[in-house]
């Protein structure tokens, strides 16, 4: 579509072409695969850790309503993750409470 029909169709911008270089994009790649596994990392281990420390008392019990302590840990887990999901716990609120409330700081090694 050239210029004139753009303006009679009442379209003013179109979305720029960008070149990149195949070592920036593999680059990009590395890069954003790494910030998902952290994230991903962090969150398998924050929420069964902030679990524990919420729910603990009521984890000890051998059963309670008919469900195990592990079924009652999955529910619990599954459910702080839902409210991950949902935007209501974002990961800076897990790294904070964690480290305010139970002197733990979860990050990976540099090694």
């Amino acid at each position: 579509m050239n210029r004139a029909e753009r303006r009679r169709l009442g379209k003013k911008n179109h979305e720029p072409v960008i070149n990149v270089k195949t070592s920036d994009f593999q680059q990009m790649k590395l890069d954003a695969t790494k910030e998902a596994s952290d994230k991903a990392f962090f969150l398998m281990l924050a929420i069964p850790v902030m679990v524990l420390h919420d729910k603990y008392g009521q984890l000890m019990k051998k059963v309670v309503d008919g469900k195990s302590r592990e079924e009652r840990f999955a529910d619990f887990c599954l459910d702080l993750y839902d409210s991950f999901e949902k935007g209501y716990v974002t990961l800076d609120d897990l790294h904070k409470c964690l480290w305010d409330e139970a002197g733990i700081k979860l990050e990976r090694g540099k090694g």
